[in-house]
């Protein structure tokens, strides 16, 4: 028996994450069930939903509850303080990027997260679902990826890297210099990521090919995937 959404968890309003949590919840197990079921995964990866979901919607909670004390604790000295403090609050850089910022906290390590042991890097966290080509806004990530693993790279693929990820039914994803992708891989000192079906990135590193063998082997219908 899986929870999910509000059957898991309730929080308050204030950051909007209610829904989003619900819907990650939903992205997280359906594509590692469906996995099951055609007997691509074996079924201990089923564990993972509750290691991986349940610190990451905590965390959320906490903040939710944090910023709703910040918002309407304290009476009418708190009033007065918000009052003077939030106008010019909004005028430091990085505290107007924090809060319009929509990135979440990375999934904690499992056999579907590999996330290394002395720096954070991308594993864990979300993919950007953004334009390949900046002269093609509409054509984005997830159009590509549709549901499926896929390996993003900042490098000219080598046939073997190829011939790797079609082996194993990915999907490849060349990062051009100037895209978003290009920039998200090297801010997070990457030159690639394994990015799962619920956009999750399971490893990072700045070797691709030994990257792409952290790529389970799910067999799509199509015997070429599609590359961009």
């Amino acid at each position: 028996m899986f929870l999910l959404g509000d059957a898991a968890h309730l929080t308050p309003p204030f950051i909007g994450q209610g829904l989003g949590a619900g819907l990650r919840d939903a992205a997280n197990l359906a594509w590692k069930l469906a996995a099951v079921l055609r007997g691509s995964l074996p079924e201990a990866v089923l564990d993972t939903y509750q290691s991986e979901r349940k610190a990451h919607a905590r965390a959320l909670i906490r903040t939710a509850n944090l910023v709703g004390s910040l918002m309407t604790q304290g009476g009418d000295l708190g009033n007065a303080l918000r009052r003077s403090l939030l106008p010019r609050l909004v005028l430091l850089p990085w505290l107007r990027d924090l809060a319009l910022s929509s990135k979440t906290p990375a999934l904690r390590r499992s056999t579907l997260v590999r996330r290394p042991w002395l720096r954070r890097g991308l594993a864990g966290s979300l993919c950007p679902n953004a334009p390949l080509d900046p002269a093609d806004p509409g054509h984005r990530f997830d159009d590509l990826a549709r549901g499926w693993f896929a390996l993003v790279t900042t490098e000219r693929p080598a046939e073997a890297l190829c011939a790797e990820v079609r082996r194993r039914g990915a999907v490849l994803v060349v990062a051009a210099p100037g895209t978003v992708l290009h920039r998200w891989l090297r801010g997070g000192g990457a030159r690639a990521a394994v990015v799962r079906p619920d956009g999750t990135v399971l490893r990072a590193g700045r070797d691709a090919l030994d990257v792409c063998l952290s790529l389970p082997a799910l067999r799509r219908r199509s015997a070429h995937p599609p590359t961009a």
